[in-house]
């Protein structure tokens, strides 16, 4: 008739966090044993499931005290209306739905190790989330150390059973509920036969104040706690309030003692972001902000395909590239696809800056030069060399090797709109800089350009620029890169490379920021002998650089911008806006400039239309102005006045709606 299980009961016991994180592993493989199990009385109705709590809700007028009953009141009410309702999508199947310590056994040479769980009574169909609500005790939320003690509880869980992020963030309103239904159970119960088991009406007055403690608490710091402990990013409430100046102050202040104390932040008041999805980003207390400045999110931030693919892989293989692999091989071959012919090798690496400085390694190697040619204002990273081909972050006297050339602007530059033969003028001051570096006996190696010209306050660049640019390095030498970190993977909307929308070829492609969609990768791509040269000759190898995680985020990207079409997304959407935003022009004088191909649009500002007086110190104010209408935006430019309009390419005629009423009231109150 009986079985019995060898052990001692968990009451009583001193029960510390490893004996709880063993109980949440005991019940995680139970739950995975019950899968599979159904019976037809799996949905019998029972009072302790927590599925039908708001059935006890008429009961609560049997609690004595008034404020116990309010405050069970409102649990019961909120589990109707919002939590009952996300639990019909959450994971179901039949739990023991009793496993708390009086029905847990441990081994009484072991007291840190389940021997076994006992009485299946109060079996259900039900929410898996809700076993782990119901194993919890009052004590676990009654005290720091009971704190402690529920988190290595739900982290013993989901080191056997990885929860989902939707059943943690429930956990604190179903550990509520549980609390709830046992104060209105005991009430009712009183009521209807006095003569109740003591170890019920002692339980009584202590559930009123777990559950008025819980509340105190409230969801976000026990969620944080419970995130915290299981490896999930922090808890975001949903719709929240801004942090408070002095909550952001406090972050900075931790940032800049463990970071430095000169490590920039974007606006006057800090943004603490915790959340991203699509083309939104969620700060610390929930408010939303509409990111039309990130690129790095090339396929909107957390696509579900990347996402999937990264996980997916992570919990594969991640490994030492020196390892055959096919799905890197797959990626390689995928991406050079999408390049001319010539261009038909390929290195991985970590980053758009590890990518420009093998790139130049490689052009000083295949010509035997040593001179540098780039743009008065452009940037190319943060490694040595890379920084050396820097303008904008040049501090003390220029390299010796590098020589600078003036960035095509016919807005503001010394060859404006209107003059003739604007691309051959603006080349002949590359061919003045190739001059120089030749007069200094220094063989020019290569000219690096960002293909939209980003940092040059991303200009209208005159047809034939670059193809004239390339013929004077050809004809030195020299070797053309281009730097696609900023252009690449579609943000131009007609082409995939910004070098195509220019119709030239180069010697050497470059790729950063958008490759992985945020996972950390950078790519080199070139002739196949320039790349076998090289390598044989230098060694070169990346441990990380085209890892297979890396290499699944990379070949995700593809199939979104390819799927969801995000070129043609881009081309239309950014015409759009530039259209629209030059239609606030006669009511905005600050407006000298509005310009940009695809999703990457600069707005200048002046004070002056004719002097081109630049509006520096209103485009900064502009960031902090539209960050308020929760619409985020860059700056650019050599003299910083030019907004940068730069989102994921997921960024949809409904979103640039939005950013334009944004700009048009900011503008306003300037």
């Amino acid at each position: 008739m009986l079985t019995y299980l060898p052990g001692k009961s968990m009451v009583g016991t001193g029960r510390v966090p490893a004996q709880w994180h063993n109980l949440g592993e005991s019940l995680a493989r139970l739950d995975l044993a019950l899968r599979g199990f159904f019976h037809p009385h799996g949905r019998r109705a029972i009072p302790w499931d927590l599925t039908r709590c708001v059935e006890l809700r008429p009961h609560t007028d049997h609690i004595a005290d008034p404020t116990a009953r309010k405050n069970i009141e409102a649990v019961l009410d909120h589990m109707a209306s919002t939590v009952l309702p996300q639990l019909k999508t959450a994971r179901h199947q039949v739990i023991h739905a009793d496993a708390n310590p009086d029905n847990v056994l441990i081994d009484p040479n072991h007291p840190d190790r389940i021997a076994g769980i006992i009485d299946f009574g109060d079996m259900v169909f039900a929410p898996l989330i809700t076993d782990l609500a119901i194993a919890t005790i009052l004590e676990s939320v009654l005290s720091e150390e009971g704190l402690q003690n529920l988190c290595a509880l739900v982290s013993g869980f989901d080191s056997v059973l990885p929860l989902e992020e939707q059943e943690i963030d429930l956990l604190y309103d179903l550990i509520l509920a549980r609390r709830a239904i046992t104060a209105v159970i005991i009430a009712w119960r009183k009521n209807m036969t006095p003569d109740q088991p003591a170890y019920l009406l002692d339980r009584e007055k202590p559930t009123w104040d777990a559950i008025a403690h819980m509340m105190s608490l409230g969801r976000a710091e026990v969620s944080d706690r419970l995130r915290s402990a299981c490896r999930f990013p922090p808890y975001v409430p949903k719709n929240g309030q801004e942090e408070t100046a002095e909550e952001i102050k406090d972050l900075a202040k931790q940032r800049r003692k463990v970071l430095g104390y000169h490590l920039s932040l974007f606006y006057k008041q800090p943004l603490h972001i915790e959340r991203g999805r699509g083309p939104w980003l969620h700060d610390a207390r929930g408010r939303r902000y509409l990111d039309a400045y990130n690129n790095v999110p090339v396929t909107g931030h957390c696509h579900p395909h990347v996402v999937r693919a990264i996980q997916r892989q992570t919990a594969a293989l991640n490994i030492n590239t020196r390892y055959l692999y096919k799905g890197v091989v797959e990626y390689a071959d995928r991406l050079t696809s999408l390049f001319p012919k010539d261009l038909n090798a390929c290195v991985f690496v970590n980053s758009g800056s590890e990518a420009n400085d093998i790139a130049w390694r490689m052009a000083q190697f295949t010509t035997g030069g040593r001179g540098a040619l780039v743009l008065d204002h452009g940037y190319h990273g943060i490694t040595q060399a890379t920084a050396d081909l820097t303008p904008s972050d040049w501090f003390g006297d220029p390299p010796l090797h590098v020589r600078t050339t003036t960035a095509p602007d016919p807005y503001r530059g010394p060859h404006r709109q209107g003059e003739l033969e604007l691309a051959e003028r603006y080349a002949e001051d590359l061919d003045r800089a190739i001059d120089e570096l030749v007069r200094h006996d220094m063989k020019p190696a290569a000219f690096m350009v960002d293909t939209v010209f980003t940092s040059s306050g991303i200009p209208e660049v005159p047809a034939g620029y670059l193809a004239a640019a390339r013929s004077l390095i050809r004809n030195v030498g020299g070797l053309f890169i281009a730097d696609e970190v900023q252009a690449g993977f579609g943000r131009c909307g007609t082409h995939m490379w910004g070098y195509l929308a220019h119709g030239v070829a180069p010697d050497i492609v470059t790729l950063g920021k958008p490759v992985g969609s945020g996972y950390p990768l950078g790519v080199v791509i070139t002739r196949r002998k320039i790349l076998d040269d090289f390598v044989k000759a230098s060694g070169f190898f990346s441990t990380f650089g085209g890892n297979p995680v890396a290499c699944a985020a990379g070949m995700a990207v593809l199939d979104v911008i390819e799927g969801e079409d995000l070129l043609s997304n881009a081309e239309e959407t950014g015409e759009f806006l530039r259209q629209a935003i030059r239609e606030l022009m006669p009511r905005h004088a600050l407006i000298g400039d509005v310009r940009g191909r695809g999703l990457m649009i600069g707005v200048e500002l002046v004070r002056d239309r004719s002097s081109l007086e630049p509006a520096a110190e209103e485009a900064t104010r502009m960031l902090d102005l539209m960050r308020e209408e929760g619409v985020l935006i860059g700056r650019t430019g050599p003299l910083r006045n030019v907004l940068k309009i730069r989102p994921p390419l997921v960024f949809r005629r409904d979103h640039a709606e939005i950013l334009l009423e944004a700009l048009d009231r900011s503008l306003g109150k300037l």
